[in-house]
């Protein structure tokens, strides 16, 4: 641990280093040990110059996005935790690829439904992305308002909101290649996405910069549509308590949602410690007070072997744990 150490002491980078960083402080459901490092590079080049370090030196890491759809272990984390909090800057190009100003969006009238594109740092936060383009009238990611984690993790999930995806709006994206230690692009392509599938999810590329295509549009319009799918996640109980969100994929051809399936087999309320399926939601899981990572993840196994002993029905996790 102090070669270790010494090593990261002694990388000459602009990157916020904390030792001892307490991960529940970094994820949705709160919960999780301390990691042994927690890093935060300021820009891409940065980034990319610190895990080219990493790999070269063998420390291990973890690549963390907003912690919306990870649990890390009680124990925490051996190693280093590397962070793209800081890689939070949107830039909008007109078709042509230049830089613009807000000013440029929606000068008259006429202008609605001008195509722009967002070139966003995969530390983004998708609750500001949605909000940076409601302020500048911005049509496209309304559905995504109010949802927690960043625009590098919900590309690297594919995440789906109110019968939206991201891939209905990515265009490309800039990755590094840790097979490579280089930096690659990826231009869409509709074959690799499927329901919250990526290619980056069998790449191992981690996201560092994607580019969204957008339009502009009524700022009422989009005003309202945001507000309304956050007023109906607060409905849902999505901010009553630290939690991932549905912790369940849907599968389209079983014929109803996960929560539903949960709920006709009973297991709404369930508890284990602290750890419950909410009474409200059974794709919820939510910490209802110092629920434990051991206790999520045994929560999680259960639920998974009831619905299958009573339906026959195998169902898939999508939040991800992150072993010690």
């Amino acid at each position: 641990m102090n070669t270790v150490r010494k090593l990261l002491k002694n990388f000459n980078q602009n990157i916020d280093l904390i030792e001892n960083e307490s991960l529940s402080q970094h994820t949705t459901f709160k919960v999780g040990g301390c990691a042994d490092f927690f890093a935060a590079p300021h820009t891409i080049e940065d980034f990319i110059h610190f895990s080219v370090f990493l790999v070269q030196n063998n420390i291990r890491f973890f690549v963390l996005g907003g912690g919306s759809n990870l649990v890390f272990s009680d124990q925490g984390f051996r190693g280093v935790i590397l962070s793209t909090e800081k890689l939070n800057q949107i830039e909008i190009l007109d078709e042509a690829g230049n830089i613009c100003s807000p000013d440029d969006l929606q000068k008259k009238e006429e202008d609605e439904g001008k195509t722009f594109y967002l070139r966003c740092g995969a530390g983004v936060k998708m609750a500001d992305l949605s909000a940076f383009c409601a302020d500048h009238a911005l049509k496209g990611f309304a559905p995504f308002a109010g949802l927690p984690g960043t625009a590098g993790g919900a590309c690297f999930m594919n995440a789906r909101c109110y019968g939206s995806e991201v891939a209905d709006l990515l265009q490309n994206t800039k990755y590094f290649d840790f097979s490579t230690l280089s930096i690659k692009e990826y231009i869409f392509s509709p074959a690799d996405w499927a329901y919250k599938v990526s290619p980056f999810q069998q790449n191992g590329g981690i996201i560092l910069q994607s580019t969204f295509k957008v339009c502009t549009g009524k700022k009422a319009d989009i005003i309202e549509e945001s507000c309304k799918n956050i007023e109906d996640r607060k409905q849902k109980g999505h901010f009553s308590y630290p939690s991932a969100g549905s912790v369940f994929k849907n599968n389209r051809n079983f014929g109803m949602p996960s929560g539903k399936i949960i709920e006709e087999a009973g297991l709404k309320g369930t508890s284990i410690g602290a750890a419950q399926i909410a009474p409200w939601h059974g794709n919820f899981i939510i910490n209802n007070g110092g629920a434990s990572a051991s206790q999520i993840k045994e929560l999680v196994d259960f639920t998974k072997a009831k619905v299958e002993e009573k339906t026959g029905f195998q169902l898939e996790c999508e939040v991800i744990f992150v072993d010690n």
